[in-house]
């Protein structure tokens, strides 16, 4: 399957988010600064910082979706190099790992992948990397780093980690575990949803092979 998360959604999460609380963070700002002169020179400077952020975002995701992937990669390297500490900065990486993975470059990938785990910077970023980075080491029959990078936290793993966690532990012949996953993720998906029939379709493959291992 497809990533779950596109990065455009993740994005516009961002986005979401700086709109519902920009002004709380602002006046937190305005009370350690002190001065309501510089507090407007302040707030107008990110304003404008975030703004190009957002903007020059945009045009990755865009030279991304148009697969002009030399300028997406670097727009990427010039948003991160900008303000590395910025979700824009981590939005940057996850797309570059995904550029540089379908490239081939798997080493690239997964270590712009742990950079984003180690940073920690915003939970769902987090729990997005550590899902990537599992399907890689899962693709590479790496399957029980690829179980440790989703067990390794103190998130609690989202419902599409415990899908990937139970096709883990399919892969490790663990069809007890598997199945366990399966069934706490599907209590999480929408009812009729795509990804629902394709995890139901999962867990009645499961069913039959552990008919068959009992005859």
């Amino acid at each position: 399957m497809n990533d779950y998360t596109t990065d455009e959604e993740l994005s516009n999460k961002i986005k979401e988010w700086w709109g519902k609380n920009g002004i709380a963070v602002i006046l937190s700002v305005t009370l350690a600064i002190g001065s309501f002169g510089g507090f407007t020179y302040w707030s107008s400077m990110k304003n404008q910082k975030a703004e190009n952020l957002s903007i020059n975002y945009s045009q990755l995701l865009m030279a991304f979706n148009e697969r002009r992937l030399d300028d997406a990669e670097s727009l990427a390297n010039a948003i991160i190099e900008f303000d590395k500490s910025s979700n824009y900065a981590t939005l940057s990486k996850l797309l570059l790992a995904k550029i540089k993975f379908e490239g081939g470059d798997t080493s690239y990938a997964k270590n712009l992948l742990n950079q984003v785990i180690i940073e920690g910077q915003e939970i769902d970023l987090d729990i997005i990397a550590r899902e990537r980075l599992a399907r890689i080491l899962l693709q590479e029959n790496n399957t029980e780093d690829a179980r440790l990078v989703l067990l390794n936290s103190n998130l609690k793993p989202s419902d599409r980690s415990l899908e990937l966690l139970g096709d883990i532990y399919q892969e490790q012949g663990d069809l007890k575990a598997a199945s366990e996953a399966y069934t706490e993720a599907l209590a999480n998906y929408k009812e009729n949803d795509q990804d629902t029939r394709y995890l139901l379709l999962k867990i009645n493959m499961l069913e039959n092979i552990k008919i068959k291992d009992i005859k």
